[in-house]
């Protein structure tokens, strides 16, 4: 099957995959009315899976990846996509209604369609706009139902959509451990809040490992669906922040090779990821470190292999993304 390949931005000389920090780019790069367009950030989990999705069903799209650091998400613009300023946000194509089936279609008509205001375009009225990743996720399921990403058996969709939203609690957890242990200094940390919270993230992987028993994907023995891929991303921003699976959680981290190899998957890969190093917040052994982990070893308390599933700098853990 041919894959979908992202559309070129409308700004000339742009790239689909450049941080857009201001709300004078955003306006230049606004929707067209033929346009599917979904506005991301390098490094989310929750719009990565957006993009997965949008590859796995060969839809063609525009992405524009705006920068979290600049405030363009609580610019006018996109506070009229999404007033919690928050990315993913999906914005599909034009559809004319029923009455506006018939009119005239000749270049002229299509130029006056798309000298309207951009303000009008941006309305529910005239397009779908969709944020909140997981409503995005079942809006593309039930709309594109020609190449399905979840099973058709009631039993089987039902087992997939609570894989799905089960998947985010990796996400609650790890983030809640990563902002703590960039708040503070070693120095400052109180064991047992750490010990908490590392309890919390090993507890929801092994979860995570059990389920995989056996399987090489969460629901179907040969086919990845929605649950995966929102799992994977889960997971890779964990180890993008210095998790070890390799030893410790194995058929996770088989599960992450495995879909690290998927086409979608390589072509959505986070830009900043594939020129940078990840962080090492979330290393807690020793094993071919030289020293440089910045948790406590624990090679005496279990045995590992050492860290090659460490990827390469998460995003900042944010209210950004949904």
């Amino acid at each position: 099957m041919q894959r979908p390949q992202q559309v070129a931005a409308t700004a000339p000389g742009s790239d689909p995959n450049r941080l857009v920090a201001s709300e004078e780019e955003m306006l230049r790069l606004a929707p067209m009315p033929h346009e599917r367009v979904v506005y991301w950030g390098s490094g989310s989990p929750q719009a990565w899976r957006i993009l997965i999705a949008l590859e796995e069903k060969n839809l063609p799209y525009r992405s524009v990846c705006v920068s979290f650091s600049s405030g363009v998400l609580k610019s006018p613009f996109f506070r009229a996509l999404n007033p919690r300023m928050r990315i993913p946000v999906l914005v599909e194509p034009v559809e004319l209604g029923e009455d506006e089936g018939d009119k005239d279609t000749t270049p002229k008509s299509k130029v006056a369609e798309a000298a309207m205001g951009i303000s009008k375009l941006m309305t529910q009225q005239y397009r779908t706009i969709v944020y909140e990743s997981g409503a995005i996720l079942e809006y593309l399921e039930k709309k594109y139902v020609d190449a399905p990403c979840m099973p058709a058996s009631p039993a089987l969709y039902a087992m997939a959509q609570s894989r799905l939203h089960e998947a985010n609690e990796i996400l609650s957890v790890v983030g809640d451990l990563v902002v703590y242990l960039r708040r503070f200094p070693q120095d400052k940390r109180n064991p047992a809040v750490v010990n908490a919270k590392w309890a919390s993230v090993e507890n929801e992987l092994s979860l995570w490992e059990a389920y995989l028993d056996g399987h090489q994907f969460l629901v179907d023995p040969e086919v990845p669906y929605l649950c995966d891929f929102t799992l994977f991303t889960n997971v890779a921003y964990a180890v993008r922040c210095g998790l070890q699976l390799d030893g410790l959680y194995p058929r996770l981290a088989m599960f992450y090779v495995r879909l690290c190899a998927r086409a979608s998957i390589e072509t959505t890969w986070p830009p900043h990821w594939r020129t940078t190093f990840g962080s090492k917040v979330l290393t807690k052994t020793c094993c071919y470190c030289g020293g440089r982990a910045e948790q406590p070893c624990v090679c005496k308390q279990r045995q590992v292999g050492p860290p090659t599933m460490v990827a390469p700098h998460p995003v900042r853990a944010t209210q950004q993304s949904s």
